[in-house]
């Protein structure tokens, strides 16, 4: 009986009992779901587009990373302002040179982006040049690097 059943009789019919299977699984398990793509209600989604979304995704975290420089480059111009205005209020008052670096690691320490950017070393010289307007208050650039580093007392 089996030799009367050729190869290609066999392969087609089971073929077509496996799409036949196949077919009453997806319409009984994914009807709701069949109903929502044929309606437009939702959008199909096939693998060979998972590099787009990859790729889409990617963007997103590029333009969040420009965005997060622009926050730190806004941060930075305020942080000059704050250390203009921190040098000479400190001169105005007559403060000494140890209470212009606590201040000034104060203000740093609320800008923690800046520390880890490549703005930090114009900040440090922002810091230099402030202080030099104002002989008490003079801080090296080795000094004013510091203050990143160490807490207020």
């Amino acid at each position: 009986m089996f030799t009367n059943v050729s190869w290609n009789s066999y392969l087609t019919v089971m073929g077509t009992a496996v799409i036949i299977w196949y077919l009453f699984i997806v319409l009984k398990f994914y009807s709701g779901d069949l109903k929502k793509i044929f309606s437009g209600e939702k959008k199909l989604k096939l693998p060979s587009f998972k590099k787009n979304i990859q790729n889409t995704r990617e963007a997103k975290s590029i333009k969040e990373s420009f965005s997060e420089s622009f926050d730190t480059l806004d941060d930075a111009e305020q942080l000059s302002n704050r250390i203009q205005q921190a040098a000479a209020e400190s001169a105005e008052k007559g403060l000494s040179k140890e209470q212009l670096q606590n201040y000034l690691r104060m203000l740093l320490e609320e800008y923690p982006y800046v520390k880890i950017s490549s703005l930090r070393e114009s900040i440090n010289k922002l810091i230099v040049s402030e202080s030099e307007k104002y002989p008490a208050l003079h801080l090296t650039l080795s000094e004013a690097d510091s203050l990143w580093e160490e807490s207020v007392f």
